[in-house]
């Protein structure tokens, strides 16, 4: 008896459930989220490849962020940044340089790259991402210290594949955040200022939060804009504050019809408002304020505007500080009434 108990394969645990028939191994359980999956995709390919560090990258705002990395060898770590001109996964995505270069050495575009030297490049692969199939998300690559055997350019099929799979799973993870993003929002919607109908300080901070994780989760940039009306105790001692409550209103009404549903508009308190614009590379946020204060003229409320990126030290919680300081920059630069 005891050796038919044993009869393929290891003892069951006393008191231990038998699992359901034609239930999966462990091995096939489900992984708990999508790093914890993109994570075995990097494992599985160092093993088939031999390239020792490997990465995730987003590419957006001509900026080059690292998302996640194989193993702690990788030379850049989760959150580094660098322009996306001075890579090696530019040269490799401009045609200078084979998806896989088993020797540097042999590849002139990489050879005399300065990465190279600094980061003890031996062999290099990158392929790029896509979550569309059309636009740049970012590239799967690895290097090596040393060179690899010129065989490994017969892998790059496998790793064609799992790169349009890590698309695949960036992009659905992409499409719950979007849903998540809705959600939130509406949960904002119980969070609104009574007066202009933005949503106010508490939603902000609750939306700023939420967004922030997703930026240092996916490399994505986004930038904050605050506003402060100018004049507004002037117009309350002068016409009262029912006339200082209609131009609150009327700014709101400009954010509202200014900026997307994806955006954050909020009434911060007083006369400050602010702008979480999704997204939005520090080039654009610069744009966004001119495009802001033009219709802020145009509809007759005067307002200074100030302007910051998100970094990846700092956040976004430092750019709304840096905002708020840009934006007394420039009410200060004023001329006094």
């Amino acid at each position: 008896m005891e050796a038919a108990g044993q009869q393929g394969g290891a003892q069951q645990r006393p008191g231990a459930a038998a699992p359901p028939a034609g239930s999966a191994p462990s091995s096939a359980a489900p992984f708990a989220d999508g790093t914890a999956a993109a994570q075995a995709v990097l494992a599985q390919l160092r093993r088939e490849t031999g390239f020792e560090r490997w990465a995730v990258t987003r590419v957006t705002g001509g900026a080059y962020a690292v998302l996640m990395t194989g193993d702690a060898g990788y030379p850049a770590p989760a959150g580094a940044s660098t322009p996306f001109a001075d890579t090696l996964c530019h040269l490799v995505l401009e045609g200078a340089a084979p998806a896989i270069a088993h020797d540097v050495r042999a590849v002139p575009a990489l050879r005399d790259a300065p990465l190279v030297a600094q980061w003890q490049v031996g062999a290099y692969l990158s392929v790029p991402l896509s979550l569309d199939g059309e636009a740049l998300f970012g590239t799967l690559c690895a290097l090596d210290s040393r060179p690899r055997p010129a065989e490994v350019a017969d892998r790059l099929p496998l790793v064609t594949l799992q790169a349009r799979l890590l698309s695949t799973l960036l992009a659905v993870e992409a499409e719950v955040d979007r849903y998540r993003r809705r959600t939130e929002r509406a949960e904002a919607d119980a969070l609104l200022d009574p007066l202009t109908g933005l949503v106010n300080r508490r939603g902000w901070q609750l939306l700023l939060d939420r967004e922030e994780q997703r930026c240092s989760r996916y490399g994505a940039v986004a930038s904050v804009l605050v506003l402060d009306l100018d004049g507004l105790k002037a117009v309350n001692d002068r016409e009262g504050h029912p006339a200082g409550d209609a131009l609150l209103q009327r700014a709101g009404a400009v954010l509202r019809e200014a900026f997307r549903s994806t955006d954050v508009v909020a009434r911060l308190g007083g006369d400050e408002f602010g702008v979480l614009a999704i997204e939005t590379d520090p080039v654009a946020a610069l744009h966004e304020r001119a495009r802001l204060q033009g219709l802020f003229d145009r509809a007759g409320v005067p307002a200074s505007i100030g302007v910051a990126a998100r970094g990846p030290a700092e956040g976004l919680a430092g750019a709304w500080v840096a905002a708020d300081t840009d934006m007394y920059r420039v009410k200060k630069a004023k001329p006094r009434p």
